[in-house]
């Protein structure tokens, strides 16, 4: 059985623009704590993957949810933005 590489795992969630803007900051936390500079980038990366892995299935869930209904739901963030004076 393979054993699974996390460090390179959560490496994968970083890559170019995001992985230089976090480098930086992985270098200060990794000085600090005294883990390695890879290691505090896996953890990032794998934050990163998380986060966009539940908004993906936020956007599922509300797809799903409008199928079923027929309704497209409000954008709760959005709502009244740009509508003033429209009434």
């Amino acid at each position: 059985m393979a054993k699974n590489n996390f460090v390179a795992m959560g490496q994968a969630g970083l890559s170019g623009r995001t992985r230089a803007a976090a480098r930086p900051f992985a270098r200060v936390i990794a000085r600090r704590t005294g883990r390695s500079e890879a290691d505090i980038l896996a953890l990032m990366g794998g934050v990163l993957l998380a986060m966009a892995l539940i908004s993906f299935l936020r956007t599922v869930d509300t797809v799903v949810k409008a199928g079923r209904s027929g309704q497209v739901p409000a954008d709760d963030g959005a709502a009244g933005a740009g509508t003033a004076g429209r009434d």
